[in-house]
């Protein structure tokens, strides 16, 4: 198995002398070295991280990383991503039409994942619990179009 990169996408690389990036890029590379995920070749993975819900906004942060599985330089894509919090089938997510263009992806070599951040409106949750970990949520991709640099 491949080692997977962590990099920031073009849109976040002047971010990167930030400590709490910083911080954040070694615990996501941590995570993709020591968990023993099973990818699709020749695609882009999605791989969530974890969710942080904030209760007054009715919305949590998703943190997931786009991995690059293909044997090119991926550029951008478009996708539809919808959630589930596993132990809470009355959680409803707003499905996340995404687009994310090249001046904001750059370049992401093959074995290469990019972090993202979406802030996704939810109901159906109490507010009990405010960090929720990868093996309680769920998510699903789904409509990929993936934008190659040789396109």
């Amino acid at each position: 198995m491949e080692k997977i990169n962590i990099v920031l996408a073009q849109a976040h690389q002047s971010q990167l002398e930030h400590p709490n990036i910083q911080r954040e890029l070694r615990d996501i590379q941590t995570f993709f070295n020591e968990a023993h995920l099973s990818f699709k070749e020749g695609t882009v993975n999605y791989v969530l991280i974890r969710g942080l819900y904030n209760h007054a906004e009715r919305s949590m942060n998703m943190v997931g990383v786009f991995v690059n599985k293909t044997e090119q330089l991926l550029c951008g894509l478009e996708t539809t991503l919808s959630y589930q919090v596993k132990n809470h089938p009355s959680a409803r997510f707003v499905d996340v039409e995404l687009q994310l263009p090249p001046n904001f992806v750059g370049e992401i070599k093959p074995n290469e994942g990019f972090i993202v951040h979406l802030n996704v409106q939810v109901e159906g949750l109490s507010g009990e619990q405010e960090v929720f970990e990868a093996t309680e949520l769920a998510g699903n991709v789904s409509d990929l179009k993936i934008a190659y640099v040789n396109e």
